[in-house]
């Protein structure tokens, strides 16, 4: 998957850039279909202290698009909660994608 790290310079550290790849680039792992994503860091000043750094994440793929917008008060734990959030979203995705690919076998029963 390929992943781009959209954020300021002076409010985005290198850690935390390395860190959003490559948490992020493990969820392209689950199912093949997501291509790119694409993650901003930034701070809303009109946000309570508490949770002023936002992460927002957009994963898109085959004709499918996965979005997440998380705040805490470090961004570290705002993509933290990201990625937990869509991990749950490719979950959904990749069962409905199975589910299309398998449809579920009818028992018939005939009675005579």
């Amino acid at each position: 998957m390929d992943v781009v790290v959209v954020g300021c310079k002076d409010l985005v550290p290198d850690s935390t850039r390395a860190l959003a790849q490559e948490k992020v680039a493990k969820l392209g792992r689950r199912t093949q279909v997501l291509e790119r994503a694409e993650v901003r860091l930034l701070e809303d000043p009109r946000a309570p202290q508490a949770a002023r750094r936002v992460c927002e994440v957009t994963v898109t793929g085959h004709g499918h698009t996965l979005r997440t917008r998380c705040r805490a008060h470090e961004l570290a734990a705002a993509v933290d909660l990201a990625v937990d959030k869509l991990g749950h979203q490719v979950e959904r995705l990749k069962g409905k994608l199975v589910g299309r690919s398998q449809p579920r076998r009818v028992r018939t029963t005939t009675r005579g």
